[in-house]
């Protein structure tokens, strides 16, 4: 009796023994993975919020991206139509019309008793971007001696027209004739230029800017004339290109002149060209209707 009492006491330890294992068993290997699953549960919903944040920035970028056009580059005739839109004296001339243009500017001496008349000393010829084409002393002919340099004005001297220094004088014209044909002429005060020069040129091909009316002064109004009074080239160059020539105490510089009537003709040369165009065909109208009345 005694040992089978004792048997079934160790039996009820055993399983006692066993029954806490079993619990202690659960309580790691159930209770823990449960707690692993929550701690995954809980790091996916922020993966994918991550995710989710990620996703909306590319969107949004590429939304940005397709909202950027790319700027379309000017086709020719935007640019052309964009040159027209502007006004004229602001449009860029091609390098053809460029060469239409040409602004002289002469120096003189003085001959004869006094030295009143005058004679071509100097002659300066620039293009539309202001280089160079002539610039050269003139020799005066022998027949009329100079007796009045003008140096204070034309800063001409008497070694400056030495045989082997000056250009003879039938020479320079014929070389200013070639330059000038088919050309617009621009300078101040052209008609002495022209006469000492010895040579014309077309009217509708003159650009005078101590002619043109706006550069001009209005009429005193105690003067017997009303016509308007051509302006010093050295006074237009001041108010209207803010720049001072002529400086007092200093002689006259050609080619700085001619260069300043060339600049105040491009200032205006929209309104400029407008008139002179009304002109020319005026002018043409009243030569057909000449033409026609002399017919009958």
């Amino acid at each position: 009796r005694i040992s089978l009492l004792d048997a079934t006491a160790a039996k009820v330890n055993i399983c006692n023994e066993t029954a806490i294992q079993i619990q202690n068993t659960t309580e790691e290997e159930i209770i823990t993975p449960k707690k692993q699953s929550q701690v995954r549960n809980n790091v996916s919903p922020t993966k994918s919020k991550s995710k989710g944040v990620k996703n909306n920035a590319t969107s949004t970028k590429k939304q940005k991206n397709k909202n950027k056009k790319s700027p379309k580059k000017k086709s020719k005739k935007q640019k052309q139509k964009q040159q027209q839109n502007k006004p004229a004296e602001q449009q860029e001339l091609t390098l053809e019309e460029q060469g239409r243009y040409v602004a002289l500017d002469c120096e003189f001496v003085g001959v004869g008793p006094g030295g009143y008349e005058s004679a071509l000393a100097r002659v300066s010829l620039v293009d539309w971007n202001n280089a160079v084409l002539l610039d050269t002393h003139v020799r005066v002919s022998e027949e009329t001696p100079v007796t009045d340099y003008r140096t204070f004005v034309s800063g001409v001297r008497e070694e400056h027209l030495l045989p082997d220094v000056a250009m003879e004088s039938e020479k320079c014209i014929a070389i200013v004739k070639k330059l000038l044909q088919g050309r617009i002429l621009v300078g101040h005060g052209l008609k002495n230029d022209l006469t000492v020069l010895g040579i014309t040129h077309p009217w509708y091909n003159t650009r005078d800017t101590a002619k043109y009316e706006p550069f001009m002064k209005k009429a005193k109004k105690d003067s017997t004339s009303t016509l308007p009074r051509p302006r010093k080239l050295k006074d237009l160059a001041l108010t209207k290109l803010d720049r001072v020539i002529q400086k007092e105490g200093e002689s006259h510089c050609s080619i700085e002149d001619s260069i300043a009537a060339l600049d105040l003709y491009k200032k205006t040369r929209g309104k400029w060209e407008k008139a002179m165009e009304y002109k020319v065909g005026r002018t043409q109208e009243i030569e057909c209707d000449q033409a026609m009345f002399d017919e009958e």
